[in-house]
Order: C-alpha cells, then structure tokens, then sequence
C-alpha cells in the first residue's frame, strides 16, 4: 500500500443558492476518482465543502431577513443531501465557518504577514460583488463586470486594507508552469493562465474594511477577502497547523494534494494566487489541477441567473442517479464544455444502459436458469474476450481524468460479451446438444458480467451491486482489482437470481418518478 494517500478534493461550493446539476458533475468526477483509487490498493482521501463567506451571501441573507450564519445553516442540508442523492464518498466536508478552518485562514494570514508576503496598503478599484472579484478598469466590458456569466455593474472601492505581494512570485509561477506543462489541464486553461503571468502580476487585495460577514483579521479590522479564506480550505481541513496531533500526521501524509479538480472560471485563483500562497507558507503546491468544462444548456452556460440550471435532485429521481453519472462522464471528455439535454440523456441511458448492459445481463441470467439450472457452469478459459490489460488502463485513465476512455474501454468488454452471445447462439447449441459448449459460453457471460460489475462499481454503484446480487455473489463488487480481477473467480454452481431489469424501460422509469 502506498505510505501517502491519494488526496483528491472538488472546489468549496459557493451557498448562495441550491445546488445545480454543475456541482454535481465535478462531485461525481472526484467520486469516481477516489473509489476507482480505493479498489487498487491505495488509500484515498476525498474532500468537498461549501464557501459560506463574503459580501453576497451576506446580502442574500439580509433579503431573506437572517443572520448571515442562519442562512447559511439553513442552506447546508441540500447540499449535504446532493451527496447522498449521487452516492459520493467524502471523507471530510468542510464549511469555512467551521472553526477548524477560521482558526488555520488566520493562522495562514498571521505567517504570511511576519513574513512580509502581506502589508498594509490602500485599495482603490473596480469589484464585482457576484463574483467577489476585483477587476482592474481595463478589463471591464462597457463598464461591467468582464465574467460573460455575470456581466452585472461594479462598483468603485476605495479603502485600506491588507494586500498579498502576488507580484514577488511571478517569475517563480512562470518557471514552474513552463517545467511542468501538464501541471494545469486541459491545455487551454493552462495556455490562458499562462498568458496572465507572461503579462505581469499585480499585488492583490485580501481583505475587506467594510465588510463584517467573514473570518476577522486577526489584530485588525475588517474580514479576510473570501476567495484568500475559501482556497486555504484544502491545507485546513487536514489539519495544517492543528493543534491535535493527529490532525497534523493527517495532514503530512495527505500534502500535497494530488488533484484539485475546479470548474474553469476559477482557474485564476487556483492556478496562480494558489500557488503563491502555498509558497509563502513554505508549502508545496498541489500535484495537478483539472478544470472541467461547463455544462451547457442550448450552447449557453448554465447559470442561475439565467434560469437554465437543471435540478440534480429531480434528474437522479427520473433516470436514477447511476446513469446520470454515466453519462455526464461518457457523454465529453472532462475539461470540455458540453451540452447537456435530457435527449442526450435519454439517447445514453437506452442505448448504452439499457440495450447493451442491461439487456446483457437480463439476457445472460434468462439462459443460465433455461440452460443450466440456475448455475454457473464450470469455470473455462476467457477466449478471445478483451480483457488482457483491461483493468490497468482504467486505473491509469481514471486518476488522469479520462473517463470517458476509461469506460469506452470497459464497453468494449460489454460489446464484446453481446457479440458472444449473437454469434455462440447458445439456443442452437442447446438444440444440437453441444452442453460442452454450452456450459463454456454461458461460464464466459457470467465471467464477464463479473469483471464488468467490479470495473463499472465506482461509475455506477447501486446498479454494479445489484448486477452483482443477481449474478449470485456475495458481499459487494468493490474489492481490490488485483484480486478480483483475475479470470475464473465465479465459482461454480453459484446459484444466479435474475431481478428485474437493470434499466427499465424509460417510460416506466419517468412514470414512476
């Protein structure tokens, strides 16, 4: 087992609304990443969480007539409830009004000041109170905030605060994004964040004199700007600078992480001020950052403000949320942006779930117990099925983020399995009396649809353990591939317990929704 745990974190959601089908894309990608992990002998670390400061929740709160923290609380079980609705296995949720995480955001701001990465000074610019950003007048849009979701007025700010000497750590980000080229991915977020340093860092502002809803400066007046507090979430929540013990062994064996997976409109912060942070905390940056594409509806990006967002909840209750996962990891390459329509989900889940996984176990169980009583036959040789290297180029595709071929791959083991199934046809060879033959097909379909439930579990959980329970075997499909991938593992005599089909038809599915 390795001595370092594989560390993968989603960003902190910002609460200051429901939960939209984007969240759970990234959730689910991070999901996937650290149960494939857990299955091949390695240790994973998942964290996830909710950015519960600055001034738009604060004014949110306000309309809604509650204290900040009230409204806050009052918003955490949906989003608590997303994780339960798509099975995902955090290990850690953080919120950055959890003491942990103030404690160590003023820790951070203390080190950095007696340092001299943070000093005094006066702010005077252009910021967006929706995207809590500050934007330098040249990069305005007629006036408005450049963020082309956003596009709302900015207003002037002029105030003393603390400012973060970004601009010390230029040509040091500049070295490491040229040495390390796939350090930032996809490539054209990388080529963007690149171009920003190229054209020089400005020192940036980190905290706000007039605001009061955040973590206080510590010895001063004022909040901690949100976007400085939200990112340190990564380093609290494992217990950098804890006082407990145990905290802090957590805490070197998890850091650095190995993947912050971002939505790309936050490259900026995570790719650049991130970095820097880190450094003058005398810590390491994180191994990669993957930003994924967005989710479009009608080739626009999904956006509150624009109405379009599609609830996660009521698309897992019409399609389950097994094939949802399926295909927002099937349907693009992560890192590109795609558009997301409930066709396009009807398309993947008839004809992928349905048609080749679901009508392959129905169709492989109905002959079992016509055939041979129910049992799994003798185990035999794998033939000629694709399965020779199969469970290790998942394993690779999977940390690296590429879903997709990770499961085009494992369908090549369902086409293959179909195609067994038309060309053996085992009611001709029942009709001849070819049992030997027989008994070696129907042992090849149980086999496969074996291997097929333990590479398909962390895409798709619920329904890779009821493929498992209806192929007869007990506990769950989750166990280390190294063991459970090696063919001729289904005993034979195993008693098979056909259920209902894997993918009902759609119309019953949406009826009964």
């Amino acid at each position: 087992m390795s001595q370092r745990a594989f560390y993968v974190t989603t960003p902190i959601y910002y609460v200051s609304g429901n939960p939209h089908i984007g969240h759970a894309y990234t959730t689910v990608a991070a999901d996937v990443m650290a149960r494939t992990t857990r299955c091949t002998h390695e240790t994973a670390h998942f964290l996830t969480g909710t950015d519960e400061h600055g001034q738009k929740i604060a004014e949110n709160a306000r309309i809604a007539g509650l204290e900040p923290q009230a409204f806050v609380d009052s918003l955490i079980p949906r989003w608590k409830a997303l994780l339960d609705a798509y099975q995902i296995t955090n290990d850690d949720f953080i919120r950055t009004t959890d003491e942990r995480h103030e404690r160590g955001v003023q820790r951070a701001f203390e080190i950095l000041r007696e340092r001299g990465d943070i000093y005094p000074g006066k702010y005077e610019g252009w910021y967006c109170t929706n995207d809590e950003t500050f934007w330098p007048e040249s990069k305005l849009i007629d006036g408005r905030c450049p963020n082309q979701e956003c596009r709302r007025e900015v207003k002037w700010l002029s105030e003393d605060d603390w400012f973060f000497r970004l601009s010390a750590y230029n040509e040091r980000l500049l070295a490491h994004f040229k040495a390390h080229p796939q350090w930032v991915r996809p490539h054209r977020v990388y080529n963007e964040m690149l171009a920003i340093l190229e054209s020089g860092l400005d020192d940036i502002s980190i905290t706000r004199a007039t605001l009061s809803w955040g973590i206080p400066v510590p010895g001063g007046e004022g909040v901690i700007y949100v976007w400085f507090d939200a990112l340190l979430n990564y380093i609290t929540a494992i217990g950098w600078e804890s006082p407990d013990a145990a905290q802090r062994a957590l805490f070197e064996r998890l850091w650095p992480a190995n993947v912050h997976l971002i939505g790309k409109e936050i490259a900026r912060f995570h790719t650049i001020i991130w970095p820097a942070v880190l450094w003058g905390l005398g810590l390491a940056e994180p191994a990669g950052v993957i930003a994924n594409g967005w989710l479009t509806f009608n080739e626009e990006k999904m956006s509150k403000s624009k109405g379009n967002v599609v609830d996660p909840f009521e698309i897992a209750q019409r399609f389950t949320s097994d094939a949802v996962r399926y295909f927002l990891l099937r349907e693009a390459p992560f890192g590109q942006d795609f558009n997301f329509s409930e066709e396009a989900v009807v398309r993947r889940y008839q004809a992928d779930l349905g048609n080749d996984l679901g009508n392959l176990l129905n169709r492989t169980l109905t002959m079992v117990e016509k055939y041979c009583d129910g049992r799994v036959p003798a185990p035999v040789d794998a033939a000629n099925l694709p399965i020779n290297g199969l469970a290790e180029r998942v394993a690779a595709s999977v940390p690296a983020c590429d879903f997709r071929d990770a499961l085009e791959d494992i369908w090549q083991l369902v086409t293959a399995l179909n195609k067994m199934i038309d060309e053996s046809k085992p009611w001709e060879l029942r009709k001849r009396g070819e049992t030997t033959a027989l008994d070696a097909c129907m042992y090849r379909l149980c086999e496969g649809l074996r291997w097929l439930a333990v590479l398909l579990h962390p895409f798709m959980p619920a329904k890779s353990q009821e493929m498992w329970r209806q192929l007869g075997f007990a506990q769950t499909p989750a166990q280390p591939w190294t063991s459970a991938l090696r063919w001729g593992l289904a005993e034979e005599g195993t008693r098979v317990s056909k259920g209902v089909p894997l993918f009902p038809r759609l119309e019953t599915a949406v009826e009964g929704a």
